[in-house]
């Protein structure tokens, strides 16, 4: 876009800037506002996203346009500049898009801003959900995982998306087993042991056994550090970042890919 544009409302301004300014460090900013340019920058010693929305303020106000906001976005959101961190970029971009929906814009992969259509709430969200869908696939993960978790990435809310597939798991170990035990307890009776029920392998080497404990010491730590906390503690203090619950569903796609090959106590196939 060169066309002279509208000055953004504040809220546009900040949002913009929050995204951008979690995305680089204090040093880079600096070369992208002067890349820009925005002469209003207030340096280093400030809040990263506080300098970007001050500076692109000052320039709204002194040229009565939004243009640089636009130039910050470009600048930004280069391919070249993006590369080193790419998967925290596409996260950024589509950040970026929310934001700027509401005022008909958006970001395209070469960084550049275009126009588009205003986008509702609801639209903006099915196309964050089919973005995450698709980055879990190209992880590779389990079914079973996106079964359990596709839902609350509608909403953006990755407490539930992580609190429910975790809680999938532990549903499919009592469906395959018939234990009646949840959490820790229920990988202690069914994967732990010297004779565990549900094995992944046939524990005739130390390797097969050392696998075998391994497995079952995932699970017990993802039922710990997560299941229980999102538990037992209110809502309000428990967080959950989108890189983190991808982190989180792509261990539980490893097990659950451990259990699709695993054997019942009686040696058949689970």
């Amino acid at each position: 876009m060169t066309d002279r544009i509208n000055a953004f409302p504040l809220g546009t301004v900040e949002g913009v800037s929050k995204i951008i300014g979690d995305l680089y460090s204090g040093t880079e900013l600096t070369r992208i506002t002067a890349e820009v340019p925005l002469r209003s920058d207030p340096g280093e010693g400030h809040t990263k996203w506080r300098r970007l929305a001050h500076a692109v303020s000052n320039n709204q106000a002194k040229t009565g346009t939004g243009n640089a906001l636009i130039g910050l976005v470009r600048a930004a959101m280069r391919p070249e500049r993006t590369l080193d961190r790419k998967p925290r970029a596409d996260v950024a971009r589509d950040e970026l898009n929310q934001v700027l929906s509401l005022v008909s814009l958006k970001v395209l992969p070469d960084g550049r801003v275009a126009k588009t259509k205003k986008a509702s709430t609801d639209t903006e969200a099915l196309a964050r959900s089919e973005r995450l869908h698709k980055i879990l696939e190209q992880r590779g993960a389990h079914v079973a995982v996106l079964a359990y978790c596709r839902e609350d990435l509608v909403r953006k809310d990755y407490y539930e998306a992580v609190f429910e597939a975790i809680k999938g798991l532990g549903a499919r170990i009592r469906s395959e087993t018939g234990v009646d035990a949840d959490g820790y307890a229920l990988i202690e009776k069914t994967m732990a042991g010297s004779a565990p029920t549900l094995r992944i392998n046939h524990g005739r080497t130390r390797t097969e056994r050392d696998e075998q404990l391994g497995i079952a010491n995932l699970a017990k730590g993802l039922f710990s550090a997560f299941r229980n906390p999102v538990a037992h503690e209110p809502k309000l203090y428990w967080t959950m970042s989108e890189l983190d619950a991808l982190d989180v569903m792509g261990t539980l796609s490893m097990i659950h890919r451990r259990l699709d090959a695993a054997m019942r106590e009686n040696g058949e196939g689970a």
